[in-house]
């Protein structure tokens, strides 16, 4: 079992009633290409619009998943993202509708760097009957992802590949029904797009109604005949993903070099020179990390060894001034910015 047999199992139960097509958006400001290298891969749930929620959480157990596979380290990686139903629960809003819910705006995967070839998605939602095995299985499957985060499942394809073996399990029950499922790949020099997953019957669906689609600040509209008033899509159950391009992450704090570089820093100014020596080399590293494209690296590589060499030989100056007895007339120190985001926005990276 594995990702082939999911994809399978889904691709055999979407001739049931599901519609998947590709959505163009409205939204203003050109997209950054995907540029192998040079950006960022990230997939986002824009929107999951539910409109008999109440009777899916009453009488089933609702579950997500989205498997994205693209290629990490030159090798095709394929990495699930698990949305149970309480994570679907504590982040649907009601909206008014009759019994309808949303669930907007998640990242589920990246982001993580493009390195080209095609890039896959498989999205699906499931009810399954209300069953102590599925409910117990599926804690530790979304345990598990939880813990490891994207990031690390990336990088561990066997922890991964059990992870797609364990949502591959629930479909052999015969409690378990695909509500909302597709998988789809774009090849190698693809725009940055909108996937809709609908579930509604392919004879009620004509090819006017699907082109009239568009994506307005990450919801799905439908056009009206006039060309230019949008309304929000209610009438269907539908998952809206996209799949962006980023030139910049908003985790650069969190990768490994920060917190290396924050030490490196508090050792050059407490005086322990031998010490921060030791934690600039492994900061400098860590900036060479498969989390960051290459040109990124080079900026904050040149830019912290900068920053290193001038804080070294501010605080070599003063501890000498003080063996000597003497203090030196300096002026105030600059105010260093070495926030991450601002030092690649600087440098137009």
């Amino acid at each position: 079992m594995g990702i082939r047999e999911l994809v399978d199992r889904v691709v055999k139960r979407e001739a049931e009633g599901i519609v998947a097509v590709q959505v163009p958006s409205v939204d203003a400001g050109p997209a950054p290409e995907f540029a192998p290298g040079q950006v960022y891969l990230e997939v986002r749930l824009q929107q999951m619009w539910l409109t008999r929620a109440r009777e899916l959480w009453r009488e089933y157990l609702p579950f997500g998943t989205i498997v994205t596979e693209f290629v990490h380290k030159g090798s095709t990686v394929a990495v699930p993202t698990v949305l149970s139903s309480a994570e679907l629960a504590r982040r649907f809003q009601v909206t008014g509708a009759d019994d309808a819910v949303e669930i907007a705006n998640v990242r589920v995967a990246g982001p993580v760097p493009y390195e080209g070839d095609e890039v896959s998605l498989l999205v699906a939602l499931f009810r399954a009957k209300t069953t102590d095995w599925i409910a117990r299985s599926l804690k530790v499957v979304e345990d598990v992802a939880a813990a490891v985060g994207f990031g690390g499942l990336a990088g561990a394809v066997p922890l991964a590949a059990s992870l797609i073996r364990g949502i591959e399990s629930f479909l052999e029950s015969p409690d378990v029904e695909l509500r909302v499922g597709a998988y789809r790949s774009w090849q190698k020099g693809f725009a940055p797009l909108n996937y809709c997953v609908m579930r509604r019957p392919r004879t009620t669906t004509s090819a006017a109604e699907l082109a009239s689609l568009r994506v307005a600040d990450g919801r799905l509209h439908r056009l009206l005949d006039d060309g230019v008033t949008l309304v929000p899509y209610t009438e269907h159950d539908f998952i809206l993903v996209s799949v962006e391009a980023k030139t910049e992450r908003d985790d650069y704090r969190k990768l490994a070099f920060y917190p290396l570089w924050e030490r490196t820093k508090e050792q050059v100014i407490a005086g322990e020179l031998g010490a921060a020596q030791r934690s600039w080399r492994k900061t400098a590293g860590a900036i060479f990390t498969d989390d960051l494209t290459r040109p990124q690296q080079e900026v904050l590589f040149a830019e912290y060894q900068r920053l290193y060499g001038e804080l070294v030989e501010r605080f070599s100056d003063l501890e000498m001034a003080e063996y000597r007895g003497t203090t030196a007339d300096a002026e105030p120190a600059p105010v260093v910015d070495d926030d991450p985001a601002a030092i690649l926005r600087a440098a137009g990276a």
